[in-house]
């Protein structure tokens, strides 16, 4: 089904979806969010349903408006006293408008349910990558290894290889959606949904939550990195690897000692493996620095953009945990309470952990 109807709608596509793929050509291989740009077999599947329904609506629509025109021209009232035939009930006609309607819905049903078969939960056969994705205000966390590697806001997977996600929520209800590579799936509290993601080519796909889930929903972002399989199994051996241990009287190890000083809070919220840093409430920061994101995929990971989250991390983002644990370390100084020195030796650090 979905090859005839995406070869007859190529015209459609190419519409729509060129300017992003001309920002494509000029930023890289970063595709944005878009249902209409298929990237694997079960978003093909889903854009296929989407022009057969829209060739069908079209088809409707131009019967429709063609007859009203044609009818309104042909029997438009031609004489200051004429009027026009007057009909009362067509039994066939009426029978006719029924049962075209519904035969078309029929199709249209069966059409929607083979999507649904294909783009379930239920992954393809075959060996696949298991991983757990949860929910938080307002960022992703994605374990592989039965939790031993630990990440934020970024999910890595090899071409072609199935990856098998299972789905919680720590708070409320969220939607896990990546349109360029699958539909969305609820992610619930207390209870697990399944969903897969398979990616035909390398490239990095925007995916979102699709459930309004507070005041950051709009910002609850993250990134599907497609590599090849040398490249993902490159990056899950560096994942696994103890984080960077910073030069001795660097402006790194005083970041390092600043962060894992239980009075500046920072251990309570975040880990960071081999050190006493075991909170589990903010992102794992063991490899901070290989990600190119933060504050759930809402600005990219540089020295500007993380020396301002660390000088005043409710202006960036309003409502976030970090702000409110900052407040909480320094009530008298709200929104501000490290110095800049401090905000400096943080920043050397966390830019070490590669």
């Amino acid at each position: 089904m979905h090859s005839f109807w995406v070869r007859s709608s190529r015209l459609l596509a190419v519409l729509v979806t060129s300017l992003s793929f001309i920002a494509l050509t000029g930023c890289s291989s970063y595709i944005p969010q878009n249902i209409l740009a298929p990237f694997s077999p079960a978003a093909e599947e889903t854009a296929s349903l989407f022009y057969f329904i829209f060739w069908i609506a079209v088809v409707i629509f131009i019967g429709v408006e063609g007859m009203l025109v044609f009818f309104v021209l042909r029997y438009q009232r031609r004489a200051q006293d004429e009027h026009p035939e007057q009909y009362h009930g067509n039994t066939r006609l009426e029978i006719t408008w029924t049962i075209i309607p519904a035969l078309i819905l029929v199709v249209v049903f069966a059409f929607t349910i083979r999507t649904m078969g294909q783009t379930g939960p239920t992954s393809p056969p075959g060996k696949g990558i298991p991983i757990k994705v949860i929910g938080h205000q307002w960022w992703w966390e994605i374990q592989y290894e039965d939790g031993k590697v630990l990440t934020a806001s970024e999910l890595h997977m090899p071409t072609n290889t199935v990856m098998n996600i299972v789905l919680n929520s720590d708070n409320v209800i969220h939607s896990f959606w990546v349109p360029s590579l699958m539909g969305k799936t609820d992610v619930m509290p207390s209870h697990d949904n399944q969903t897969w993601l398979l990616g035909n080519i390398t490239g990095i796909f925007s995916g979102q939550c699709a459930e309004f889930c507070g005041a950051q929903h709009a910002n609850m972002l993250f990134r599907v990195i497609v590599q090849s399989p040398s490249d993902y199994q490159a990056w899950l051996a560096n994942q696994q690897q103890p984080p960077f241990e910073p030069a001795p009287g660097s402006p790194a190890e005083r970041g390092k000692q600043i962060i894992t000083d239980p009075k500046y809070l920072c251990v309570g919220c975040h880990a960071i493996q081999g050190t006493n840093a075991v909170g589990i409430t903010g992102p794992n920061l063991t490899h901070f620095a290989s990600r190119g994101c933060f504050a759930g995929c809402r600005f990219e990971n540089n020295h500007e953009n993380l020396t301002r989250w660390l000088t005043n991390p409710e202006a960036m983002k309003p409502g976030n945990l970090m702000g409110q644990a900052l407040t909480k370390l320094k009530p008298e100084t709200p929104y501000n309470p490290l110095t800049p020195d401090e905000i400096a030796a943080l920043t050397a650090y966390l830019e070490s952990l590669k």
